[in-house]
C-alpha cells in the first residue's frame, strides 16, 4: 500500500481522511445524503488509496450501502458534497460514466439477469463497455465490430475461468444456488475492467465454504493485480483477515477509522456492536 500509514491512537482512529480526497483513487469529501428527514449519511469525507482494501462496517441502517450507492453516482449528494475518481472530480457523472472510468460494483440485492445464461449475463456487461453510445454502436457494425465482439468474448471467458465458472457459463443464473450468483455479481463487475472495485456485502447468505472461495479469488485479485477494494462487510473476522483499513459507520457518520486491530478494540466500536457502554 503506497499511502500514508494510520495512526494507532485515540486521535489517528477519530480523524479525518490521511491525505487530501482529490489525490485520492477513489475519495469523498464532505458528503451528505437525506431522503426527507432522515440523514442516511452525514458529512462523510473518505479518500482510499491506490492498491487498498478498505472495509466500511457497522449495525444496520448505518448507511453504508447508501454511501456506495453515493460513490458510484446512484445517488447524488445533498449540496456540497464531492465525489473523486482517480483525481478527478465526478460529482455530476452518472453511474454509467463512473463505471467506465474505472468504478466497479457487486450488489447486495443481486441484480443479474435471471433468465439468461452467466455467460450472457458478463458478456451484456463487457458490451456496455465497448459500445457507450448510438454512434459507437454503429461504428461497432460497419468497423471491425466482429473483431470487438471476439476480444470481448475472450476476455469474458477469461474471466469466467478464473472465478471457476466455467462449467457453469450456460447455465441460466436463476438455476444456480447463491454463492455462483455472488461469482457471477463479482464477474460481471471485472468484465468492466475497474480500478477500484465496490463490494456490497459479496458474501452476504454464503455458506463457510462459499464464503472461503470469495475471500479467496478476492485476496488474489487484491494481491496479484493490485486491485484496490472498498468493500462493506458484516463479518468481523473476514474483515479483520484481510483489510488494511477499516471504517466504521453509524448513523450515517465515520466513527473510527485506522487499521482493524485498532478500530476493533475501540470502546466506542465496541459499544455500536454489543450495547455495552
Amino acid at each position: 500500500m503506497s499511502g500514508q500509514s494510520v495512526s494507532q491512537s485515540s486521535a489517528g482512529i477519530r480523524g479525518g481522511p490521511q491525505f487530501p480526497p482529490e489525490e485520492a483513487v477513489l475519495g469523498c469529501r464532505n458528503v451528505t445524503k437525506t431522503f426527507g428527514a432522515i440523514t442516511a449519511v452525514d458529512d462523510v469525507s473518505l479518500a482510499i488509496d491506490e492498491g487498498e482494501w478498505v472495509s466500511i462496517v457497522g449495525p444496520n441502517g448505518a448507511g453504508k450501502t447508501t454511501l456506495l450507492n453515493v460513490l458510484n453516482g446512484f445517488y447524488d449528494p445533498d449540496t456540497g458534497g464531492e465525489i473523486f475518481l482517480n483525481g478527478e472530480n465526478v460529482t455530476s457523472d452518472p453511474s454509467y460514466k463512473r463505471a467506465r472510468k474505472g468504478l466497479g460494483r457487486t450488489f447486495q440485492g443481486l441484480e443479474l439477469f435471471e433468465e439468461e445464461d452467466v455467460l450472457e449475463n458478463v458478456m451484456t456487461v463487457r458490451a456496455v463497455k465497448e459500445r457507450p453510445n448510438l454512434l459507437s454502436a454503429l461504428l461497432f457494425y460497419v468497423a471491425g465490430g466482429r473483431k470487438v465482439e471476439v476480444e470481448n468474448m475472450r476476455r469474458v471467458e477469461e474471466i469466467l475461468d478464473y472465478l471457476e465458472l466455467w462449467e457453469y457459463r450456460h447455465s441460466t443464473i436463476g438455476s444456480l444456488p447463491l454463492g455462483i450468483q455472488r461469482r457471477v455479481d463479482l464477474a460481471r463487475s471485472l468484465a468492466l475492467e475497474p480500478d477500484v472495485l465496490l463490494l456490497d456485502e459479496a458474501m452476504s447468505g454464503l455458506t463457510f465454504d462459499e464464503k472461503y472461495d470469495m475471500v479467496r479469488f478476492l485476496a488474489d485479485l487484491h494481491e496479484k493485480e493490485g486491485m484496490t477494494m472498498v468493500m462493506i462487510e458484516h463479518d468481523l473476522e473476514v474483515v479483520t483477515d484481510v483489510s488494511e483499513r477499516m471504517v466504521v459507520l453509524d448513523q450515517g457518520a465515520i466513527i473510527a477509522r485506522g487499521r482493524p486491530e485498532a478500530v476493533v478494540d475501540d470502546p466506542e466500536v465496541q459499544r455500536i456492536y454489543t450495547g455495552v457502554e
